[in-house]
């Protein structure tokens, strides 16, 4: 490498690896790919890749010609551990692994704190919007009160498609059979690239709570543990997204599309204590968030609360190769120009909670939320009577009730109801959905919240 070059060292060779390989060699950037470790060195790839392929990834950040080290595993332990290595060395690191990232936050900037150098994570989280060089900015100028927004573009993805097939659909009798089942909308979302073939830390909302206390820690200043954070996803366990879902929220004998239906990660900053939470959400087209609510396709977005400048919007691609590799190339490009500026050295990332102990988190049940309560049971009397008894002994008062009768699941032929509920304790409305859950025959109980900010 010459003066005027930084040396990359490239650790992780699968799509994602091999498209930024392919920026740099066409790119007139000051960086260039100096070394590649993969897991099977044997494996196929270009003659000018095999050159600069080390034995391991060891080797690789042993290597004097390396100044960043870009992880690119998939792999959160290993990739933890390359990164600390990596750091441990004097070298500049970019990650793209929110996992790692997010759970070993404390570590890996207490590490590169000590070192002196930089960590470049602005490919965890939003694809190209780019929110965490954004959120820096802000909160050097402001203070952040909130934020929420939409940060796994695979699930606006599949919640986009399940919605379009019933507003393409609405005027027919049989419209349940035109709809699209949230499995066949996955299927879609990984024939398409959006979803991995594993696609579990999507559905269940895991890679959400892990971008979001990325974006906490940046926020408040705190060290959020992502156990502690509060997560419902739009798949998992009992619960999933229903057709009918959609059928309730656009129809307009229902809710005539008052309503976008998105899964979100909303961050509330709470004096210092603050609230996480992930979950799906009804976020109202003519109001304040009407920005949020037309995020579409494979696209994140985020809404940014302050206390001086008000609300800030962002949006961008957030599913995909292309959009990791842009923000991956904007951090080598930050910290090598920091590098050739300062002849040699590049100062670490300011204001990062680098060695804090993590941070205790407000509680979601005292929070007060309003929205609609949906469950599946069969047409049997005094079902529907016992769901009412249990909202009332939690103290959750009833503002309407819609049968959609239009849907039928399981060979009870059961139908979907749909409970619109007061403000009310958060807390206080999972209880009730729990007891929902131990009724006979009654299934997919989920609480639809409307967003706030």
């Amino acid at each position: 490498m010459t003066q005027s070059t930084i040396g990359i060292g490239l650790i992780g060779y699968g799509n994602i690896g091999k498209e930024l390989y392919s920026y740099y060699r066409n790119a007139g950037d000051h960086a260039r790919i100096a070394r590649i470790a993969r897991r099977n060195i044997r494996a196929a790839a270009p003659q000018a890749v095999k050159k600069i392929m080390a034995r391991n990834a060891e080797e690789l950040i042993a290597d004097p010609s390396v100044q960043i080290v870009v992880e690119l595993t998939g792999d959160t332990e290993r990739g933890t551990e390359f990164m600390l290595d990596a750091i441990a060395r004097g070298k500049h690191v970019v990650t793209a692994s929110k996992e790692a990232l997010a759970l070993h936050w404390r570590e890996i900037m207490g590490a590169a704190e000590r070192h002196g150098v930089s960590v470049g994570f602005e490919a965890t989280v939003g694809g190209g919007m780019p929110v965490v060089n954004s959120m820096r900015r802000h909160n050097s100028t402001d203070e952040i009160e909130g934020f929420a927004g939409i940060l796994n573009g695979t699930c606006n993805f599949i919640l986009g498609q399940m919605k379009e097939y019933i507003v393409r659909h609405m005027s027919d009798p049989d419209i349940q059979r035109r709809s699209l089942p949230l499995e066949e909308a996955l299927g879609e979302a990984q024939r398409l690239g959006y979803a991995e073939p594993d696609p579990t830390l999507d559905i269940n909302g895991f890679d959400t709570k892990y971008k979001l206390a990325i974006l906490a820690n940046l926020a408040f200043g705190v060290v959020v543990d992502p156990a502690a954070v509060y997560c419902e996803g739009i798949w998992q366990q009992s619960q999933r997204i229903l057709a009918s879902d959609f059928y309730f929220l656009h129809h307009r004998s229902y809710l005539d599309g008052k309503y976008e239906l998105k899964l979100v990660g909303v961050a509330d900053g709470n004096g210092g204590r603050p609230t996480l939470r992930v979950h799906p959400a009804l976020i109202e087209r003519g109001g304040g968030l009407a920005d949020l609510a037309s995020v579409n396709g494979s696209y994140n977005g985020l809404v940014v609360t302050g206390r001086r400048f008000g609300t800030q919007f962002l949006k961008g691609l957030g599913a995909g190769p292309k959009p990791t590799v842009i923000s991956v190339a904007s951090d080598i490009r930050e910290i090598a120009t920091n590098i050739l500026s300062t002849n040699g050295s590049a100062p670490a990332a300011p204001a990062l909670p680098a060695a804090r102990k993590r941070s205790a988190l407000g509680s979601l049940d005292g929070v007060k939320t309003r929205g609609y309560i949906r469950s599946v049971s069969p047409d049997v009397k005094g079902v529907f009577a016992k769901k009412l008894e249990i909202l009332a002994r939690h103290k959750v008062n009833v503002q309407s009730v819609v049968n959609v009768k239009e849907f039928v699941y399981g060979r009870d032929r059961s139908m979907p109801d749909y409970i619109e509920i007061d403000e009310a304790p958060d807390g206080a409305v999972r209880k009730a959905l729990a007891a929902f859950g131990r009724l006979r025959g009654v299934r997919d109980a989920m609480y639809f919240r409307v967003l706030n900010l």
